[in-house]
């Protein structure tokens, strides 16, 4: 029994290093290495797109400029009206450069992401306190030899042979829990890699409307910030993955759960 029970939860353990040896693979590729149609399509889209960003921008900046200088007191509109026209000349020149420039951005998250993924080991194994946990359980016998027994004691025998047999079959369901799970954990990080790829090439293309909108009031500014913010957080999060993995890898292989041995029970 416990080579069976030892198949099954290394079974799940091989899977799951399959399952992450792909993922990170995907964690630390750069959505510009991304399949040559795919980045093709995303550098088309946002070309086409950028076509509009111009007339976009200067839409925004008439309807602020007006709604800003006629709040503005007369002794400080002057300022005011060259302080929203240098920034529009500078969002100009961004929106000009703007696809070198969203790629610093990801340049940038994947070095972040390279870095972590050479400070730690991803691949799981069994740990010594659950091996020694199963070697116990399998083995283990009545404490009481049951030809020395008298007719009073069977219960207690009986009882005793009842929970160890309970034991193993918990260990059983474990294990098969433990192959589940990590099949299942296993499709999630698979999706979750291919979204990260997926998902900046997808929001990449608009970014040529939410930086012109920069050039309106405070509101639009904010969604434009945190456009860009959401950009960067999802070319970043193949490093948190990366680093969730890691210190899971870590946890599991470390002993988890401390399976306490018989001498100490």
């Amino acid at each position: 029994m416990e080579a069976t029970i030892t198949s099954i939860f290394n079974k799940g353990y091989d899977i799951w290093n399959m399952f992450i040896s792909v993922s990170v693979t995907l964690f630390t590729t750069s959505p510009t290495s991304a399949s040559g149609d795919v980045y093709t399509i995303a550098k088309t889209l946002f070309d086409a797109i950028l076509d509009i960003s111009l007339p976009i921008a200067i839409t925004f900046f008439l309807i602020a400029i007006i709604k800003d200088v006629m709040a503005t007191p007369p002794e400080q509109q002057v300022r005011r009206f060259f302080q929203s026209t240098l920034k529009f000349v500078v969002l100009v020149g961004i929106l000009a450069n703007l696809w070198l420039f969203m790629g610093y951005i990801i340049q940038v998250a994947d070095g972040i992401t390279d870095k972590l993924n050479l400070a730690g080991d991803y691949e799981v194994h069994m740990s010594t306190e659950l091996e020694t946990a199963i070697s116990e359980i399998c083995y283990h016998t009545p404490a009481t030899n049951v030809e020395l027994l008298s007719p009073g004691t069977w219960f207690a025998w009986l009882s005793e042979k009842a929970d160890i047999e309970m034991h193993k079959v918990i260990l059983i369901l474990f294990a098969c829990g433990t192959l589940i799970m990590t099949i299942a954990a296993g499709l999630s990080i698979i999706n979750c890699a291919f979204q990260r790829i997926i998902k900046p090439l997808v929001i990449l293309p608009f970014s040529t409307i939410t930086v012109a909108m920069a050039s309106g009031s405070n509101e639009a500014e904010r969604i434009s910030t945190s456009y860009l913010k959401s950009f960067f957080g999802l070319c970043l999060s193949g490093a948190f993955m990366v680093v969730a993995v890691n210190l899971g890898g870590a946890l599991i292989n470390g002993g988890l759960i401390a399976f306490p041995s018989s001498a100490d029970s």
